[in-house]
């Protein structure tokens, strides 16, 4: 819903100085999706062949950035789901995004400079593993191991906590925005007032359905209503203490 909020209010306000390169964007600029691939621990290039095309990346991205700003742009958003890893990996590594910082400190080596606001949407723990897991056939993989997915998820305390750490880690100098999906139907107009630098009466807010495709195939459940029970109140722990920091704005409802 943001990402869509943020194009509508861009295609109203064509004079508004904001533009946004979402996924397909920037899934379309070579070798830039593999970059976390070439990069080491220490976000140096693995070799020379790495090196020069994430030189030959940062080089197509610093020039359209340019481009940008030659036409007016003096706010650019990127947008994109799997800057802090996809529900795939999560799976596979049963933890949640276990390797974000890596992943943001690689892409961040590709940028002319580093933002200046990163904002993060959180959602209740049950609620993105169930999805997720739904998600997969739709995507054209199997569904994972379920029961290994949710002994190791039950007691893996992983979350967004650490996300956030990731980020400030790779950006301490960044303004950090955070807000929960579960708020979005009532905050929208202020997230994304915030995310463009605009006025809340500007947005814009998109009516079109999210994740329209759905799978025709049965729906197992996840997690029991107990489970479900115990991630939500680890969410809510979560919250808190996210909310704690002094150094994040928090936009919406407060925590349960």
């Amino acid at each position: 819903m943001v990402a869509q909020s943020l194009a509508a209010t861009i295609a109203a306000h064509p004079d508004c100085g904001v533009a946004l390169w979402g996924p397909r964007r920037l899934r379309d600029i070579p070798g830039f999706q593999v970059a976390t691939q070439r990069l080491d621990e220490d976000i140096d290039p693995i070799d020379k062949t790495a090196a020069i095309g994430l030189d030959q990346v940062a080089s197509l991205i610093a020039r359209d950035v340019a481009l940008e700003r030659e036409r007016g742009i003096h706010t650019l958003i990127l947008s994109e789901e799997n800057f802090i890893g996809g529900m795939r990996n999560n799976f596979q590594t049963c933890e949640f995004y276990p390797d974000v910082a890596h992943r943001l400190a690689s892409f961040d080596s590709l940028l002319p400079m580093s933002p200046m606001r990163v904002v993060l949407g959180v959602r209740e723990y049950g609620a993105v593993w169930t999805s997720a897991y739904h998600y997969q056939p739709q995507s054209g993989r199997d569904f994972p191991d379920l029961e290994r997915a949710r002994t190791t998820l039950l007691d893996n305390k992983r979350g967004w906590p650490e996300v956030a750490n990731a980020v400030r880690e790779v950006w301490p100098d960044a303004g950090l925005i955070m807000w929960q999906q579960e708020h979005l139907v009532m905050s929208g107009a202020q997230i994304c007032a915030q995310i463009m630098g605009l006025s809340a009466d500007q947005i814009v807010i998109s009516t079109g359905k999210v994740n329209a495709l759905k799978s025709t195939s049965a729906r197992p459940e996840v997690f029991s209503a107990q489970e479900q029970k115990h991630l939500s109140h680890r969410y809510n722990r979560h919250l808190r203490r996210l909310r704690s920091s002094a150094d994040c704005l928090w936009i919406g409802g407060d925590p349960e």
